[in-house]
């Protein structure tokens, strides 16, 4: 008897979500909006598109990181 109510007890527990699924099903509406036509998606488009070209130009132009390495011997 003990045994049947512990496994009465056990399939009733629903089991834990993914998180991955989770997430995937919480994010399909914005993901609906940001392949859609809405001039809104594309605003939004064009503002990522700012934003990784400021990137660029920040690393380029402003940034040590974009500059050729200079040689060894000039700090001598």
């Amino acid at each position: 008897m003990a045994g049947s109510a512990r496994m009465a007890n056990a399939s009733s527990k629903a089991p834990a979500a993914h998180p991955i699924r989770d997430a995937q099903r919480r994010l399909a509406p914005v993901r609906r909006w940001f392949f859609s036509n809405a001039w809104s998606a594309a605003l939004a488009w064009f503002a990522i598109a700012i934003v990784l070209v400021a990137a660029l130009g920040w690393f380029f132009v402003f940034s040590p990181y974009g500059a050729p390495a200079a040689p060894a011997y000039a700090a001598y």
